[in-house]
């Protein structure tokens, strides 16, 4: 399975490469008020409004502020964002290592040194749900 690699805080996630659209270097947010800690604004890509996720948040690794760079994924219905710290990486996984623990978490895979844990973002999302109603 092809995946894009995401660097949040200490840890990293990957997505499918199959919901990925695109990577965003310095995305202009607009911020949403009284929006929940897992959101941090709103972008404006070709004309259509896409709600920027907190990766950090909805991982429990921590807030990201600044985050440098968005990716762009399709989601069930409509295309979301998520924060992370570094230019995304592409793999191959093979076999997980260990389950998720969470929901969302798909499995945890090893490449080289490090852990990755595969996420579906929509169980993600919806497995918070402070974000439904902002999102």
């Amino acid at each position: 399975m092809r995946v894009l690699i995401l660097r949040i805080n200490a840890d990293y996630y990957a997505v499918p490469m199959e919901t990925v659209h695109q990577v965003l270097r310095h995305p202009q947010v607009t911020e949403v008020p009284l929006a929940p800690a897992g959101l941090l604004g709103v972008l404006n890509v070709r004309g259509e409004i896409v709600p920027f996720f907190d990766t950090g948040t909805l991982t429990g690794s921590g807030p990201l502020r600044n985050a440098p760079f968005a990716v762009l994924l399709s989601g069930d219905k409509d295309l979301m964002a998520l924060a992370t710290l570094e230019l995304p990486t592409t793999a191959e996984f093979e076999e997980p290592v260990a389950p998720g623990a969470k929901p969302g978490e798909l499995g945890v895979y090893s490449q080289g040194d490090r852990l990755i844990t595969l996420v579906n973002i929509e169980e993600l999302v919806n497995s918070q749900p402070d974000l439904l109603r902002a999102s």
